[in-house]
Parts: C-alpha cells; structure tokens; sequence
C-alpha cells in the first residue's frame, strides 16, 4: 500500500473499528423536559403561544407526543426565540 497517495485524516479513518449507533427513543429525555419546563418559566412564555406553535410546527396538540428529535428543535426554537418581537406579530384570536 502507497502512503503517498493518503492524506492523514484518511489513514487515521482507515483504522477506526466501526461504531454501532443506537437507536434514539422514542420520546423525549426527562433532561429534555427540565430544559422546557425552565425555558418556560424564565422567558415567561405563555400557554396560548406554546400550543400556537406546537401546533403550527408538529400538527400536535399535545406536547407530550413529541419524540426525541422534535423535542430537541422545539427547545431551541423556544431558547433562540425573539420574544420582543412577540407582542407586535402574534395574535391569538387567529389561532
């Protein structure tokens, strides 16, 4: 075998043992809840807003029907969210 013709990165991949993924679960992790259950308190998000986009975004109604995935993307949508811009486009009697 050449070495020449191999960057390092390539050879180093070369020898790495395969690793066996596991599957992700089904639902949402209890750190998962903790981390929505203070986002929800610190931004002061209220119960129409959070159903509004659960909704919107997952077509579900309730949020325990989230799987792990979409648990994940729902906190950082919560997290990074611009709540000032809140109050001036979001208007509950369209939901």
């Amino acid at each position: 075998m050449k070495l020449l013709n191999y960057d390092v990165r390539s050879l180093v991949e070369q020898n790495l043992r395969p690793t066996v993924k596991e599957k992700p679960s089904t639902g949402y992790s209890k750190a998962q809840y903790r981390i929505l259950c203070r986002i929800i308190i610190q931004k002061r998000i209220t119960e129409t807003f959070f159903t509004f986009l659960l909704y919107q975004l997952y077509d579900l109604s309730d949020w325990k029907q989230l799987n792990y995935e979409q648990m994940y993307e729902f906190i950082h949508i919560l997290s990074h969210w611009d709540y000032s811009k809140e109050s001036k486009n979001f208007n509950a009697d369209r939901f």
